[in-house]
């Protein structure tokens, strides 16, 4: 922050006028001071709050309740208030008033003198833990002066009062000039050196696991100690209540004997930061998570809202895969990641249930009018939604969040906007609008009347699909459970049902089916079928009577009534089909379903719905438009009902090679090139 001489001025006579008071009280009463500070600044600091916050559930997650991590966090302040108040006490600090109230551990001095005694000082190495000032403070008044390095505050008069306070006890702040050339000077006349090493290492920074996380860690301390053999002592101070502390000087620090420079330079980083995590999971409320530890991590964290609908979820996985393979296409560069194997992209889902539904209208309007990043978000969710969704989202964390469907949509911001979340929406959000996410993945289909797409809008020609390709042993694994002939071609059938503006009639679904039957017999080939939970009960019920016992169907998975072939859900009834038939036959009620079936590169024939009486337009007349332009750009075969059956038949004639490969979305995919881009 740059320096203002007025406001650099208030605050340094308030400082002094602090020390003057710290050093007058009592240090009970001087540390409850700053505990009240502390608690002031936790009310008045929401910013703070929520960095800390994001910091604490993307390294425990469901350890902590919101109500613990609001207390962490509460105590995180008031340590910052006593830490400041010690400090500003610094100048009547004296050996009496350190064996008072600092205890130092059992062995600790004897692995300070053991290390000091091998003739090439000692590098103190700590965090921003409990009140790490103390560190260099006790030891220069029980006969240890150090070298510390300090970085250098933007108020140069305040700079100045704190190097002065540090000073007063024997120790020297080490800041600018050339820092690297004093401590090893330093070091090589057996001195002491304390050296901060927690906090964000930036682009140049070594990468190495943190609760869980690749952080970056700048490398200086374990070079250093390389350059001139002075062993590593991490040193720990604990606040155990009030003025109280524990100072901890544990083994020197263990930095590989062999490999190269890098590779020991990041070994030791990795012990150094275990041991950290060690002590900081013990008492989490004293280490500085107000921070942002993992800025530069190479690692990002998704978070999927679902509706607890299989073909919305199925496009927020498909989005998933395209921004892993973007990413690590854009991480391949990092030259941190050499050496360093782990999944790059991580991803949770949370089903989101509201107590009621007037919850989710509510919640629409809330998130439609607020400031766009609102962060009080955290009140209207306590009250909308479900105790156990509210719990789960409050111990969640994610870099970027994905929702698609309209009920998701207004949970999905105030709940992203409260921690900084990227926010990504897919289909088109009506309430609230689109124009409050960071990006909207829109089937062409769904643009304005214009055809123009907003800023923020990723425009598709279908739904978002897997690009993974099934493995042959998972094929393998069908084809036994259902006894499927090994000479014969399967024939695949996925029926929806109504749909805003649209519906599937039972006499188009007979006539389909007579003629699938039909054409299985003309070709000798087998039925794989599956319905989806907007399928007409009756229509399941047709199926079952026709389909239960015929000797051409393999597998039918009627979503609310049976199934026949050994797979209980369209979950896996779906990848089953789409793998396995030499041709697909789809109702074009469903947009999700035809883009699957397209994307297998499979023949694929689809059925048009049919419009209802009190159909809007153009809400109905997209899945029209949708299903002739994929049939004009040869993806699909767009027919009626009654044509199904020479359609499928020419299919399987055509189709004589046999095989079941798939197409998988290529490194050219659209999508993921603008991701690389946007990320």
């Amino acid at each position: 922050m740059k320096a203002n001489f007025y406001t650099e001025s208030v605050l340094y006579w308030l400082a002094r006028g602090t020390s003057a008071l710290a050093q007058r009280l009592p240090p009970e009463w001087n540390v409850r001071l700053g505990a009240a500070a502390g608690t002031l600044l936790y009310h008045l600091l929401g910013s703070r709050r929520v960095v800390a916050l994001d910091n604490l559930r993307a390294a425990f997650g469901q350890t902590y309740s919101p109500q613990e991590y609001r207390q962490i966090i509460r105590e995180l302040f008031q340590n910052l208030g006593m830490t400041f108040m010690e400090i500003a006490a610094i100048p009547r600090i004296d050996r009496q008033y350190i064996e008072k109230w600092v205890t130092i551990a059992p062995s600790s001095r004897d692995r300070l003198e053991s290390a000091l005694a091998q003739g090439h000082g000692a590098i103190l190495l700590t965090g921003h833990f409990g009140n790490w000032e103390l560190i260099s403070l006790t030891g220069a008044l029980l006969g240890f002066p150090s070298l510390v390095l300090a970085r250098e505050q933007g108020w140069p008069r305040l700079n100045r009062l704190l190097t002065q306070y540090r000073e007063s006890k024997g120790c020297r702040i080490v800041t600018k000039g050339f820092p690297v050339r004093e401590l090893i000077q330093g070091l090589r006349e057996g001195r002491m050196v304390g050296i901060l090493a927690d906090q964000d290492g930036g682009r140049n920074g070594v990468l190495s696991p943190f609760f869980g996380r690749l952080a970056s860690t700048a490398p200086g301390t374990i070079a250093l100690s390389l350059n001139t053999q002075a062993p590593i002592l991490p040193v720990f101070v604990i606040r155990t209540g009030g003025a109280a502390h524990t100072l901890v000087v544990e083994e020197p620090l263990a930095i590989p004997e062999e490999g190269t420079v890098e590779e020991r330079i990041r070994g030791g980083l990795q012990a150094y930061m275990a041991l950290l995590e060690r002590y900081v999971r013990r008492t989490p409320s004293q280490w500085l998570w107000l921070h942002r530890r993992w800025k530069s991590s190479p690692e990002r964290r998704l978070l999927i809202f679902s509706d607890g609908k299989a073909g919305h979820l199925s496009q927020s996985k498909a989005l998933v895969q395209r921004i892993a393979q973007a990413w690590e296409a854009r991480a391949s560069e990092d030259k941190r990641l050499e050496g360093v194997f782990t999944p790059l992209v991580s991803t949770k889902t949370v089903k989101v249930a509201f107590r009621h539904p007037i919850w989710r209208t509510i919640l629409g309007l809330v998130a439609s009018v607020v400031p766009r990043g609102f962060s009080g978000g955290d009140f209207w969710l306590r009250l909308a939604l479900n105790p156990a969704t509210y719990r789960e989202l409050q111990s969640e964390y994610s870099n970027i969040s994905i929702s698609c469907g309209a009920s998701t949509a207004a949970v999905h911001l105030l709940w992203a906007w409260a921690i900084r979340s990227k926010t990504i929406h897919i289909l088109r959000p009506r309430f609230p609008s689109w124009r409050r996410f960071n990006l909207v993945v829109l089937p062409r289909h769904d643009l304005p009347r214009d055809g123009q797409a907003p800023p923020n809008v990723l425009v598709t020609d279908g739904a978002l699909v897997s690009s993974t390709r099934l493995h042959e042993e998972q094929l393998n694994g069908w084809r036994d459970r259902l006894q499927l002939s090994a000479d014969k071609k399967r024939i695949g059938l996925l029926l929806g049902g109504a749909a805003k503006g649209v519906q599937l009639l039972r006499k188009d679904v007979e006539t389909v089916i007579r003629g699938l039957v039909s054409a299985a017999d003309r070709m000798d080939a087998e039925l794989l079928i599956t319905s989806s939970r907007r399928t007409d009960p009756e229509v399941e019920a047709w199926l079952a009577g026709i389909l239960d016992q015929h000797v051409r169907c393999r597998l039918l998975v009627l979503v609310n009534r049976m199934q026949v072939g050994g797979l209980r859900s369209t979950e896996e009834a779906i990848p089953c089909i789409l793998g396995l038939a030499d041709a697909l036959v789809v109702s074009g009620d469903s947009i999700s379903m035809v883009s699957e079936a397209a994307a297998t590169g499979k023949p694929v024939v689809c059925f048009p719905p049919r419009l209802t009486a009190r159909a809007r337009m153009p809400r109905a007349s997209k899945y029209h438009r949708f299903l002739q332009r994929m049939d004009e750009q040869g993806r699909v075969q767009l027919v009626f009902a009654q044509e199904v059956e020479e359609a499928v038949a020419d299919a399987l004639e055509d189709r004589s090679d046999g095989t079941n490969a798939q197409e998988i979305i290529s490194a050219t995919d659209p999508v993921v090139e603008f991701l690389k881009k946007w990320l």
